[in-house]
């Protein structure tokens, strides 16, 4: 469940005030729900991803992803926020929509840096019939922190952190009987990966300022990079190939 305070926060900016015009407040509600960018978009797999020239073809599964975030709103208008989400649900919904988008994010920083490191040490990322198989499951779960609150006759802002927390864990199979050859896990609290964020609300009706998706998406990047940083050796051409070989 998403802490209470975060979710209070994002609320009573969303609310601040309902006095601007509706085009102020269609256009930063759409802003809001806007696809994350090109990279928010479903995953297209791992296929064909890595080396052309392989030494080693390696089987890969898709992303497991879980994330527990904050989550943004912008806009001052929250009814045609809500309306503007496609969902009935609620703030419910609107945070289960805002975790899937985190999580294509997430799966899409995997892809591209999992998939640089495998193409130079020339391995061949495939769905199948490879002597190994990778699966990959992140549990993330990041947290707000209010460092200053400052209230202004103009603007209300909160400034604070966010740090990573969760585990990432990994296990390579082969290919008969599908036994156990390698896994680890990576514990993402010691990676000690923090953000900045703030959130300015003027009093007079104008545009909510709320900059927690730029500072979680930067938070997942690093994840994904500094996971990889951890269990490179065991991915390794070599590596892959001593195991295929048992």
């Amino acid at each position: 469940m998403f802490r209470t305070n975060t979710i209070l926060s994002s609320f009573s900016s969303a609310v601040h005030s309902s006095l601007c015009s509706p085009a102020v407040s269609l256009l930063v509600a759409l802003a809001a729900f806007s696809p994350l960018s090109a990279a928010a978009k479903a995953s297209e797999g791992w296929m064909g991803v890595g080396s052309a020239d392989p030494l080693i073809r390696l089987a890969v599964t898709p992303v497991e992803i879980r994330i527990e975030a904050p989550t943004p709103l912008t806009g001052n208008n929250l009814e045609l926020l809500l309306a503007l989400s496609g969902s009935k649900g609620g703030l419910g919904d609107i945070r289960k929509k805002a975790s899937e988008e985190f999580s294509q994010y997430l799966d899409q920083q995997v892809q591209m840096r999992f998939g640089e490191f495998f193409e130079d040490e020339r391995v061949h990322l495939v769905t199948n019939r490879a002597p190994l198989t990778l699966h990959t499951d992140f549990d993330v779960v990041i947290r707000q922190k209010i460092l200053d609150i400052f209230s202004s006759k103009d603007y209300d802002l909160e400034k604070g952190s966010m740090t990573a927390y969760g585990k990432f864990h990994y296990r390579l199979q082969g290919a008969i009987g599908a036994h156990v050859l390698r896994e680890g896990t990576v514990d993402i609290s010691t990676l000690k990966l923090h953000a900045r964020y703030r959130t300015k609300a003027p009093k007079d009706g104008g545009v909510v300022e709320d900059t927690t998706r730029e500072a979680t998406e930067r938070l997942l990047a690093d994840i994904a990079e500094e996971v990889l940083d951890q269990v490179e050796d065991d991915l390794e051409a070599d590596a892959l190939l001593s195991l295929a070989r048992r």
